[in-house]
C-alpha cells in the first residue's frame, strides 16, 4: 500500500494511492463504519490515525487492513482524484520526524570507489528535523551554502518504538519506506582527513532532506534488499544501484542504532547513497542553480526538486 499526505484546503488530509487514482482515508473509514459498524471502539483511532501519520504507522496492520477494506469497498465517493499525484498539493508524509539518521559508506561500490574500507559497524550521523522538504517543493538553498550535492537513498519510516532490537526481529519496527534526496553541502578541495566537526554543517541544512511523495508501507516491500535506486538530474541519469549491495542492510542498521539510541514512530533512516552522486565523479560534478533532480525507488513515485542556489548567482557577478 502506498500512502500519501495532501493539502486540502487548509487541512491535511491521508489518502492511497492506487496507480493514479487517490482515495481519502478518512472518508473511506468513515463509509466504512457506516455499512456495518464494524469499526467500533476503533473508530475514534482511526480518525486521530487520519489526522497524524506517526499514529498511522504505528497502528501497523490494523490501520492498514482497516484501510485496505475501506477503499475496495468505497463505491468512487472517497476519491480524490484519478489524474494521479500532480493534481494534488503533496505534503511530506512525516513532516515532524523526532529523529533523522545518515548513514556513511554503506554500500561497498562505494567504499570500492573510493578506497575506503567496508566499514565494519554503520557510520551514523545526525540530520536533524528541518532538513524535511516535499516531494515536489522548491528547495530554496541558504545563502551560505553554495556547493551541493544529491544523494538518492532508501529511507526507512519507523513504524514502532525501537529500543535495544535485535537484527533478527528489525523489520517488525519499519513502518514504511520512501526515498529521500540525502543532499550535502561539500567542501572543495575534499578535506583528506574528514573531521567529524563536519558533519553538521553538511548534512543538516535546511530543506536537505526532500521525501518521496508516498511511503510504500512493509507488506509491499517485504524485503528490502531487492530494490533499486535511481537519480536523475535534468533528466540525465547519475545514479542507479540496487539496494541489495548496502555494507549493513536495514535490518542490521536499526538494530545497531537502536542499541544506543531508542527509536520512535517516524524516526527516519537514510541507509546510504553509492557511486554517481557528484563528489565521487572525477572532476566533480556538483549541482548547479536551476537544476531539476529527481531520485526515487524504481516502481515507486519520487521527489522532484528544482534547486535555487542564491550563492551561485552572487559569485557570477
Amino acid at each position: 500500500m502506498q500512502l500519501v499526505r495532501y493539502l486540502i484546503g487548509t487541512e491535511a488530509e491521508l489518502g492511497v494511492l492506487d496507480g493514479k487514482r487517490v482515495t481519502g482515508a478518512r472518508s473511506a473509514l468513515r463509509r466504512l463504519g457506516q455499512l456495518d459498524g464494524r469499526l467500533g471502539p476503533f473508530k475514534r483511532v482511526f480518525e486521530l490515525a487520519c489526522d497524524e501519520p506517526k499514529v498511522a504507522l504505528a497502528l501497523g496492520g490494523v490501520f492498514r487492513d482497516a484501510l485496505a477494506e475501506a477503499v475496495a469497498r468505497d463505491d468512487g465517493a472517497s476519491v480524490v482524484t484519478q489524474e494521479g499525484l500532480s493534481a494534488l498539493r503533496v505534503l511530506p508524509f512525516i513532516p515532524d520526524p523526532e529523529k533523522v539518521f545518515g548513514i556513511g559508506y554503506n554500500y561497498k561500490a562505494l567504499c570500492d570507489h573510493e578506497s575506503h574500507e567496508h566499514p565494519p559497524v554503520p557510520l551514523v550521523f545526525a540530520k536533524v528535523p528541518t532538513c524535511i522538504a516535499g516531494a515536489y517543493d522548491e528547495i530554496d538553498v541558504t545563502p551560505a551554502v553554495g556547493l551541493v550535492d544529491f544523494e538518492s537513498e532508501l529511507c526507512v519510516v519507523i513504524g514502532r518504538t525501537a529500543r535495544r532490537v535485535s537484527a533478527a526481529r528489525a523489520l517488525d519496527y519499519v513502518g514504511a519506506y520512501t526515498v529521500m534526496n540525502e543532499l550535502s553541502a561539500k567542501i572543495l578541495p575534499r578535506p583528506t582527513v574528514p573531521g567529524k566537526t563536519e558533519t553538521v554543517p553538511q548534512k543538516a541544512v535546511d530543506d536537505f532532506g526532500p521525501l518521496g511523495p508516498t511511503v510504500i508501507t512493509p507488506d509491499e516491500i517485504p524485503d528490502p534488499s531487492t530494490l533499486r535506486m535511481v537519480a536523475r538530474v535534468n533528466g540525465e541519469e547519475r545514479q542507479s544501484f540496487p539496494t541489495s549491495d548496502m555494507v549493513h542492510g536495514v535490518q542490521a542498521l536499526i538494530a545497531y542504532i537502536s542499541a544506543i539510541i531508542t527509536l520512535h514512530p517516524g524516526d527516519l533512516i537514510a541507509t546510504g547513497t553509492s557511486v554517481g552522486c557528484g563528489i565521487v565523479d572525477r572532476p566533480p560534478r556538483l549541482m548547479n542553480d536551476g537544476d531539476v533532480v529527481e531520485c526515487e525507488i524504481v516502481g515507486y513515485p519520487g521527489c522532484r526538486n528544482v534547486f535555487r542556489i542564491p550563492a551561485q548567482r552572487t559569485k557570477k557577478r
